[in-house]
Protein backbone atom coordinates (compact mmCIF):
# COMPACT_ATOMS: atom_id res chain seq x y z
CA UNK A 1 0.00 0.00 0.00
CA UNK A 2 1.06 3.46 -0.35
CA UNK A 3 1.51 6.64 1.68
CA UNK A 4 -1.64 7.83 -0.24
CA UNK A 5 -3.83 5.08 0.97
CA UNK A 6 -2.72 4.63 4.83
CA UNK A 7 -3.60 8.58 4.70
CA UNK A 8 -7.32 8.10 3.02
CA UNK A 9 -7.39 5.28 5.87
CA UNK A 10 -6.36 7.24 8.86
CA UNK A 11 -8.57 10.05 7.85
CA UNK A 12 -11.27 7.87 7.37
CA UNK A 13 -11.05 6.38 10.93
CA UNK A 14 -10.65 9.51 12.20
CA UNK A 15 -13.70 10.95 10.99
CA UNK A 16 -15.83 7.75 11.94
CA UNK A 17 -15.04 8.05 15.52
CA UNK A 18 -15.96 11.70 15.80
CA UNK A 19 -19.00 11.56 14.03
CA UNK A 20 -19.45 8.10 16.75
CA UNK A 21 -18.72 10.45 19.47
CA UNK A 22 -20.62 13.38 19.01
CA UNK A 23 -24.29 11.62 20.53
CA UNK A 24 -21.83 10.97 23.62
CA UNK A 25 -20.52 13.85 24.07
CA UNK A 26 -23.69 16.02 23.57
CA UNK A 27 -26.09 13.60 25.60
CA UNK A 28 -23.57 12.73 28.26
CA UNK A 29 -24.21 14.44 31.84
CA UNK A 30 -26.96 16.29 32.23
CA UNK A 31 -28.35 17.01 29.12
CA UNK A 32 -31.12 15.20 28.58
CA UNK A 33 -32.02 13.44 25.19
CA UNK A 34 -34.90 15.41 23.14
CA UNK A 35 -38.13 13.02 22.48
CA UNK A 36 -37.56 13.19 18.63
CA UNK A 37 -34.21 11.44 18.51
CA UNK A 38 -35.51 8.96 20.84
CA UNK A 39 -38.83 8.43 18.27
CA UNK A 40 -35.96 8.25 15.09
CA UNK A 41 -33.90 5.77 17.08
CA UNK A 42 -36.95 3.71 17.51
CA UNK A 43 -38.57 4.11 13.95
CA UNK A 44 -35.51 4.10 11.56
CA UNK A 45 -34.38 0.68 12.21
CA UNK A 46 -37.43 -0.92 11.15
CA UNK A 47 -37.76 1.75 8.09
CA UNK A 48 -34.14 1.02 7.07
CA UNK A 49 -34.82 -2.50 7.02
CA UNK A 50 -38.20 -2.11 4.87
CA UNK A 51 -36.53 0.08 2.17
CA UNK A 52 -33.69 -2.19 1.93
CA UNK A 53 -36.52 -5.52 1.33
CA UNK A 54 -38.06 -3.43 -1.07
CA UNK A 55 -35.04 -2.43 -3.13
CA UNK A 56 -33.53 -6.45 -3.10
CA UNK A 57 -36.88 -7.31 -3.82
CA UNK A 58 -37.98 -4.74 -6.48
CA UNK A 59 -34.16 -5.48 -8.03
CA UNK A 60 -34.65 -8.43 -8.82
CA UNK A 61 -38.35 -7.90 -10.24
CA UNK A 62 -36.47 -5.63 -12.39
CA UNK A 63 -33.65 -7.94 -14.01
CA UNK A 64 -33.41 -7.87 -17.66
CA UNK A 65 -34.11 -11.54 -18.09
CA UNK A 66 -36.34 -13.10 -16.26
CA UNK A 67 -38.72 -10.69 -14.27
CA UNK A 68 -41.02 -12.34 -11.78
CA UNK A 69 -39.08 -15.47 -11.93
CA UNK A 70 -36.80 -14.16 -9.94
CA UNK A 71 -39.16 -12.38 -7.37
CA UNK A 72 -39.87 -16.02 -5.78
CA UNK A 73 -36.72 -17.13 -3.84
CA UNK A 74 -36.32 -13.74 -2.64
CA UNK A 75 -40.09 -14.01 -1.37
CA UNK A 76 -39.80 -17.51 -0.22
CA UNK A 77 -36.56 -16.67 1.64
CA UNK A 78 -37.97 -13.01 3.04
CA UNK A 79 -40.99 -15.61 4.12
CA UNK A 80 -38.88 -18.15 5.94
CA UNK A 81 -36.69 -15.26 8.05
CA UNK A 82 -40.31 -13.32 8.90
CA UNK A 83 -42.07 -16.56 10.39
CA UNK A 84 -39.02 -17.86 11.79
CA UNK A 85 -38.03 -14.61 13.70
CA UNK A 86 -42.25 -14.59 15.21
CA UNK A 87 -41.41 -17.98 16.41
CA UNK A 88 -38.08 -17.65 17.61
CA UNK A 89 -36.82 -14.77 18.38
CA UNK A 90 -33.56 -14.78 17.50
CA UNK A 91 -32.00 -12.90 14.20
CA UNK A 92 -29.28 -14.78 13.75
CA UNK A 93 -30.88 -18.08 13.50
CA UNK A 94 -33.65 -15.90 11.32
CA UNK A 95 -30.99 -14.48 8.84
CA UNK A 96 -29.12 -17.66 8.71
CA UNK A 97 -32.08 -19.65 7.70
CA UNK A 98 -33.34 -17.21 5.21
CA UNK A 99 -29.86 -16.64 3.85
CA UNK A 100 -29.84 -20.80 3.17
CA UNK A 101 -33.41 -20.62 2.03
CA UNK A 102 -32.29 -18.15 -0.89
CA UNK A 103 -29.05 -19.46 -1.67
CA UNK A 104 -31.19 -23.32 -2.14
CA UNK A 105 -33.80 -21.47 -4.62
CA UNK A 106 -31.60 -19.87 -6.65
Amino acid sequence: MTLHQYALIAVMAVVVIILRSIPFMLFSGKRKVPASLLYLGRVLTAAAIAMLVVYSLYGNLNYPTCGVKNLLPGLLASAVTVILHCFLKNPLISIIAGTACYMLTI
